[in-house]
């Protein structure tokens, strides 16, 4: 890929130290690579033209390496495919919490009692 452009950033000891942990990481060929890459994920995330939006989800190292390995022991679902379900349960779960709690409060609405208005002439 040509890269006409070129940037200078000035980083810190620590952050440098990082990226260059990122390349070993994630078999980047280079800092210049990572840093590319995640260019190209902030573009994407903030410059989005559709009405759809990409979540970052962080998990735990340790939660990944334990998922993958029931995922290797199964050898039935990808990683990818677990967390997609995972936040499909989740998101729907939440709903119909909400749903629910909407709901229930519409119900109190309707148990408190009325305020006494104006007599209306009409008798039980």
């Amino acid at each position: 890929m040509s890269v006409p452009y070129r940037i200078t950033v000035r980083v810190s000891e620590d952050s440098m130290e990082k990226l260059e942990e990122l390349v070993d990481m994630f078999n980047f060929d280079s800092v210049s690579d990572v840093i590319r890459k995640a260019i190209d994920e902030f573009i994407d995330r903030n410059y989005s033209t559709t009405s759809k939006k990409k979540v970052d989800l962080l998990i735990p190292r340790n939660v990944i390496d334990e998922v993958q390995e029931e995922v290797d022991q199964v050898d039935k679902i990808s990683l990818e495919d677990l967390v997609r379900i995972v936040l499909k349960n989740y998101t729907a779960r939440k709903m119909n919490e909400e749903m629910r709690n909407l709901v229930s409060g519409d119900a109190e609405k309707d148990k408190r009692p009325k305020k006494k208005g104006k007599d209306t002439g009409i008798t039980d």
